[in-house]
C-alpha cells in the first residue's frame, strides 16, 4: 500500500531547523513531499503546529492505525514531542491533529508545553482515530456531515469530544456526552 500523505505546518514560533526534525522524523512513514510548511501568523495566536491526515478512508485507516501503533510511531512521539513542547513568546504550543473521515471534519487538538503531555497526546492519536471512526458508523448519530472538536485532558491524559458543529441544513451545535454515548443539540443562546 502506498505511504498515506501527511501535511505538516509549523509557525513562525518554531525555527527551518525544527520544522526539518520534525519533518524528518515522520518522513519514513508517510508521504510529506511538497507538504511541509512554515506558516505566518497573528501575534494573538498561540505557537501552533498543524499535523494533517487529509481524507482518510475506511482502506487507508488501517494504515494509519498501524503506523500509530507501532514502535516507530513510540520514537517520533518522543522525537517530536521534545521540539513542540517547548514555551515560546511565554506561551504553551497548540499540536492540532487533523482529517476527514466519513464526512466528518476532526481537529484533535492539545495544547501544553509538559513534553509528558504531548507524549501523551501522540500515544493516545490512535484511539481518538478510532473512537471518532465509530461515532461516524453509528445509526444514532444526529448527522452526517460535520466539523468535530477533540481536546486533550490533561487530568485523563485522554481525548475528549468537545463538540461537533454542522452547517447544513442549518448551522446547530451539539455536545457528547461520553458516559452515554449520545449526542444532544445545544440550545441556541438568545439575545
Amino acid at each position: 500500500m502506498e505511504r498515506l500523505p501527511l501535511t505538516i505546518a509549523l509557525d513562525q514560533n518554531f525555527s527551518e531547523k525544527e520544522l526539518r526534525k520534525v519533518t524528518e522524523a515522520f518522513g519514513r512513514a508517510f508521504d510529506i513531499k511538497d507538504r511541509v510548511y512554515m506558516l505566518k501568523t497573528s501575534e494573538e495566536n498561540p505557537p501552533t503546529a498543524v499535523f494533517s491526515f487529509g481524507q482518510v478512508s475506511t482502506e487507508k485507516l488501517p494504515y494509519l492505525l498501524g503506523v500509530m501503533k507501532s514502535e516507530y510511531w513510540r520514537r517520533v512521539k518522543k522525537d517530536v514531542s521534545k521540539i513542540l513542547s517547548k514555551r515560546r513568546k511565554g506561551e504553551d504550543p497548540m499540536i492540532s491533529f487533523e482529517c476527514t473521515l466519513e464526512g466528518f471534519s476532526v481537529k484533535l487538538r492539545c495544547r501544553s508545553s509538559d513534553r509528558k503531555v504531548v507524549e501523551a497526546a501522540f500515544e493516545r492519536l490512535d484511539s481518538a482515530v478510532e473512537n471518532i471512526w465509530s461515532l461516524t458508523r453509528r445509526e444514532d448519530t444526529p448527522f452526517k456531515k460535520a466539523q468535530v472538536y477533540i481536546g486533550f485532558h490533561e487530568p485523563t491524559m485522554n481525548y475528549r469530544i468537545d463538540r461537533a458543529v454542522t452547517l447544513t441544513p442549518e448551522f446547530s451545535e451539539y455536545e457528547y456526552d461520553e458516559k452515554n454515548g449520545k449526542w444532544s443539540k445545544i440550545s441556541p443562546v438568545k439575545n
